[in-house]
């Protein structure tokens, strides 16, 4: 049995980290849909989105505008990570190569080549949505203008 390529394995823990820090960011933000518990909310998967887009809409206009497209986008860069965890990685090829192993997705069927750049590109991403919510987040707080994308 082939074994995943370390650089792919390292590429998933960092899509992983990252989105548990956006996912933290977003239970926080959306903690008073849970009597302020950010904690509750991130212990229920897919609620911190589902949160943080019920708290947004109470926000004044200016932060709403702010975060509704942040939030938006974690949303799609979270199913992403999903797709990829969740994925069945298939190799048949009897060599442990990164460019043989495939990631399957067992609802459309469909294979796709495992790049490691790609999925470090993921994290990139996750972690550049997490840095515009707590930058919207301190500026909320500090009472200060929204801060431009």
């Amino acid at each position: 049995m082939a074994r995943l390529p370390d650089e792919v394995v390292a590429a998933i823990g960092r899509i992983t980290i990252a989105a548990g820090d956006l996912e933290l960011i977003l239970a926080w933000i959306g903690a008073d849909q849970a009597g302020g518990n950010a904690f509750e909310v991130l212990a229920r998967p897919g609620e911190p989105v589902r949160a943080a887009r019920g708290s947004v809409e109470f926000a004044t206009p200016e932060y709403r505008q702010a975060y509704l497209p942040v939030v938006e986008i974690a949303a799609k860069l979270l199913a992403k990570r999903h797709a990829v965890v969740s994925a069945m990685w298939v190799s048949e090829a009897p060599d442990e190569s990164v460019q043989r192993w495939e990631l399957f997705d067992d609802k459309t069927y469909v294979r796709q080549l495992v790049d490691p750049r790609a999925l470090d590109e993921l994290s990139r991403q996750l972690l550049e949505a997490r840095n515009r919510l707590v930058a919207i987040v301190t500026a909320q707080l500090n009472n200060d203008p929204v801060p431009a994308p």
